[in-house]
């Protein structure tokens, strides 16, 4: 089978979820300090048996009330993913009352998205759709290229439309 068809939804011998990405950051704008890192630690604790023992964060604080997170022991690429969405969703948060803006950004790596070995080294975008009505997805992009990450597949899958929320592009 071809590698673009494995990019796309076709079978390969690659592991579901399996890319690599380095220099993860995550920005976030809409929940505090205090908040964020329950929100965090309740991630932790659901996932306590995926992550690494040494899982740790840090949370700075930038300008326009924008939380910036990095992680000095680093995170697997799909549980990176899985945070992006925990951080919009969260359990337990009223969400109905701010408008919450999550994304992640990240180098891309020699085995994320193979058909694409132009995007080596660009940093990409991930961020929650616009309209998202999924609740189990991350979209991304770089280049100008637009993917989405069903959590249902873990495949990435090619979009024409990047839905990006406004605003994310400022955080």
């Amino acid at each position: 089978m071809s590698i673009l068809s494995s990019l796309f939804g076709g079978s390969d011998k690659r592991p579901k979820g399996s890319f690599a990405i380095s220099d993860k950051e995550l920005l976030v704008r809409g929940w505090n300090d205090t908040e964020l890192r329950q929100i965090i630690a309740d991630f932790q604790q659901g996932y306590h048996d995926r992550l690494p023992q040494n899982f740790s964060t840090e949370v700075q604080a930038k300008d326009g009330g924008v939380l910036r997170v990095t992680f000095p022991a680093d995170i697997q690429p799909r549980y990176f993913c899985f945070l992006i969405n925990y951080v919009q969703y969260p359990k337990n948060f009223d969400l109905k009352s701010r408008t919450i803006l999550v994304s992640g950004r990240a180098t891309m790596a020699s085995d994320f998205l193979p058909s694409e070995q132009s995007l080596i080294g660009k940093r990409i975008l991930f961020y929650i759709p616009a309209d998202d009505k999924d609740y189990d997805v991350v979209f991304a992009q770089v280049d100008g290229q637009n993917y989405k990450y069903p959590f249902s597949s873990e495949r990435w899958k090619h979009v024409p439309e990047p839905r990006i929320p406004i605003g994310v592009g400022e955080l």
